[in-house]
This record gives structure tokens, sequence and C-alpha cells, in this order.
């Protein structure tokens, strides 16, 4: 065996080179690098957990470093291409999303890209173009991950723009859902014709979007099915021909085969005053008014009502006219139903009829004709029942501004039996009163003929003109 020579303490030997140490670094951990200090080398052992802050430090660095990198890489990104070529990238994501986009001013951020004075369309939606003030679009890479909106005006021009909306929402709206929005101050603006007044516009409101499956009473679509757009205008301005009438939340949504809003609710299907409007097969619409205190009605519509304690409840349908030219939609004149009921009203009479307008119920009913302009409604076959008393007629509703005005005239006979002896229990009261309807009802013979003239104003519907007349054309019988 030959002996290994070892080093005299007089002889200088070579010290290891080693990596400068940050402060407060207490050495490398097992599988670092670093190898353990030798026992009697005199060094100090490291600190317990000094060796894994050291990693986490590292690892938390160089995180930093990769978002730090990600981020710039995309704000360069977006530098290197350029204003042009910018642009062209918002408006083909936009177009992706079903949008035709003109951006307006561009201003670019850490993150994100600013719009300001930008202008906007639906792909496929006739009528319906909007402007945005200001949006910001957050970033995810080079795609948007959010919108936030402010100074949205909307104008739909006929109902030509409500027409397109279902289908448009079949074909973009799960992926233009997939994107969350907020705005402020949204207004939209619905005009008769393009170039003509601002009919109804519903101003200073706030947009919230809900999910298909908050919707009351929307069953969730089948699979594979387009999904439902729904929201809410909170707190709504609603403006008619330029005149504040109310301001409520309206609802909305859209089906792929209907557009559904729903006035003085948050949701459609349960706000007290909702409209559908169905575009195909055959383009159609319906207006409910559920059982609603009429005070709460005329607040909704700006209508002044009193104090009254009446609750009214409806239905409204629509459909092209025949012979309408469904290519017009806008132009084309529109007719359906009408159904009125008002519990707690009954006409004016004097109480010698009482005995014919028993209890408190006055039914409405009548074929609605609207012009194409949409200022005036023609109404046939008018029918009013109160009691035993019913009468027919026509009427007429002709729109001034945000106010409208009514007229009807309306007839009916009462046989002259009837209202004897409604007469004599009116002034006899018991056995007696009962005699002599008894006896009147034998032997009277003949009608009245009842005329009823009514004029008035939406706006004062209390001021309400009710002129009544009759012709007697009673006999004795023999």
């Amino acid at each position: 065996m030959v002996p290994t020579s070892r080093p005299s303490p007089d002889t200088p030997t070579e010290a290891p080179l080693t990596a400068p140490r940050a402060p407060g670094d207490g050495g490398g951990a097992p599988g670092d690098g670093a190898a353990p200090a030798a026992p009697g080398s005199g060094a100090a052992p490291a600190a317990p957990g000094a060796a894994p802050r050291g990693k986490r430090r590292r690892r938390a660095l160089i995180a930093a470093l990769v978002v730090l990198v990600a981020v710039a890489a995309a704000v360069a990104a977006l530098l290197v291409l350029g204003p042009p070529a910018l642009r062209r990238h918002i408006v083909a994501e936009a177009r992706a999303r079903g949008v035709a986009l003109d951006p307006g001013a561009i201003d670019v951020g850490l993150g994100e890209i600013r719009l300001r004075g930008a202008r906007f369309s639906l792909l496929g939606v006739r009528g319906l173009s909007g402007t945005v003030a200001r949006a910001t679009i957050a970033l995810r890479g080079l795609s948007p991950a959010a919108i936030a909106a402010d100074g949205v005006e909307l104008t739909a021009v006929g109902i030509d723009a409500l027409e397109g909306l279902p289908a448009w929402v079949a074909q973009h709206g799960p992926r233009a859902a997939s994107l969350p929005l907020t705005t402020g101050r949204v207004r939209l603006g619905l005009r008769d014709r393009d170039g003509g007044p601002e009919v109804l516009a519903l101003a200073e409101a706030s947009l919230v979007r809900r999910a298909a499956g908050a919707v009351q009473g929307a069953a969730a679509p089948p699979p594979g099915a387009p999904g439902l757009e729904a929201g809410v205008l909170k707190q709504a301005r609603v403006l008619v021909a330029g005149k504040e009438v109310a301001r409520t939340d309206i609802a909305w949504s859209i089906g792929a085969a209907s557009l559904s809003l729903g006035f003085g609710g948050e949701d459609a299907a349960s706000a007290p005053l909702r409209a559908e409007l169905r575009p195909r097969p055959s383009p159609g619409a319906s207006i409910e008014l559920a059982p609603t205190q009429l005070a709460a009605v005329g607040a909704l519509l700006g209508v002044d009502v009193g104090a009254s304690t009446m609750v009214v409840s409806g239905t409204f349908e629509l459909r092209l006219a025949a012979g309408a030219d469904r290519a017009a939609l806008s132009e084309a004149p529109l007719e359906g139903p009408i159904a009125l009921t008002v519990k707690g009203f009954t006409l004016p009479h004097p109480r010698e009829l009482d005995g014919l307008l028993f209890g408190d119920t006055t039914t409405v009913k009548a074929d609605a004709q609207i012009s194409g302009d949409r200022r005036r409604i023609a109404l046939s076959g008018v029918e009013v029942a109160a009691g035993a008393l019913k009468l027919k007629g026509t009427g007429t509703i002709q729109r001034d501004g945000a106010d409208a005005a009514i007229g009807m005239d309306l007839s009916g006979s009462i046989p002259c039996s009837l209202l004897a002896g409604s007469a004599a229990m009116a002034h006899l009261t018991g056995a007696v009163g009962l005699l002599a309807r008894d006896l009147v009802s034998r032997t009277l013979a003949g009608s009245v003929a009842v005329q009823v003239r009514v004029d008035a104003r939406a706006s004062r519907l209390t001021a309400a003109r009710v002129n009544p007349s009759a012709v007697l054309r009673c006999k004795l019988r023999l």
C-alpha cells in the first residue's frame, strides 16, 4: 500500500473558489448545487428554514418577471402593430362577435385599450345603430377579456330593428355574452322612420345583464340551443315624444324566436306591463297588463288617474293588417283585438239604473287598426258591458305628441220592462218593490235607446267627458 501524502500545517493549499452570497443567504440547501460544510471547517450551520425561504424568493422573482415580460410583450405587440393594424385587429374581434365597429380614437395602455367616440351596429339587424362615448377593453394577451362602456346611445328605426334581434342572438349571442360587460349612462331611442322624430326614449339608465338561469320562468335551453340574452335597464327615464312620463326599471330578454320587454320590474316575465315581439314566421306582438292598481299604471305611463283604487288588466294582440307588405314592416298597418277589464268601475248612471248596472266590473272589447304612420288607431266592434247594460260602437285614438285624444260613440237598448223594474226597486224596498217590479215588467213593452259619447285625453283620464242620452220607446201591453 502506498502511503498517502498529507500536507504539513506549514504548506500552503489552494482554497476552492465560491460564488459570493447575498446578504442573509444561509447557503444552498441540498440539491441546490452547494456542498454541505465539512465537519470542523469552522463554518456555522445554516439556520432552519433559511434555504426554503431563499428558494421561494427566487421562484416569486421568476414568476413576477414572467408576468412582466408577458404584459410587456402584449403592449409591445400592440405598439408594433401600429395604429392601422391595431384598428383592423379591433374591428375583426368585434365582427367575430356580430358587431360592425368603427373604434373611433384608440389609446393603448398597460393591458387595456381605450376607445373614444366609437360607432357600432349589429350585423344583420336593420335600422339599429349606436355610439359609445368611452369604452375600456381589458386584454388577455391580444384578445378582449372584459369591456366597460360609458355613454352608450342606441337608436332603433322602426320595428324592423327589433325584428332582427332574435336571429342575431341565435347566431352571435353565446360568444357575445361570454365577454363580461358593464355599462353606465345608457340611452335607447325609437323612431318611426329614418330621419323622423323620436317617439320613445329610455334614458340615463344603467344596463345590468343577467344569466338565462336567473330569469324568472325561463326554462334552461336544450343542449346545443342558443341561450337567452336578458337584463334590465335600471331606473330608466321614459320619454314619449321628448316628454318624461315615468322613471322605472325596464327588463328585457331576447330568445331565438321572440323579444320581451317588462315595464316596472326587474324581470320581463313578472313585470306588470309586458310586451313581446314575435318576428317569425309571421310578424306579431302582444301587450299584456297584469291585474294592477290603476294608480300604479298611471304612474308608469304618465297618466293622471287621481287617487283611484280601481284594478285594471288587459291584452292587446297585434299582427300585420290584411294585404300589408311584410318587406316594409316599419310602415305597414297593424291590426288586432283589445280586451280590457276594470274592477271597481261602472259607467256613470242615475240610481234608477242600479238594478241594471249591478256589480263593480266593466269590460271593454274592440278590434283595433293602427295606421302605417302609427299616429291613429281606429276602433271597430267596440263592446262595453257593465252588468246587464251592453253598448256597442266605434272609436278613435289619435296620437298627439306625448298625449292622445280618445273618442267613442256607443249605443244600445234596454228593454222598458227591465228599466222600469230597476227604477221600481230603486225607490221601493222589500215586498212592495218586488211587486212593483213584477207589475211593470208585465205591463210595459218596447225599449229605451241609449247613446253614450266619450271624449278624453290620455294624460287626463279623470277629466273625461261622458255624455249619455236616451230615447224612450216604451208602450203598454194591451
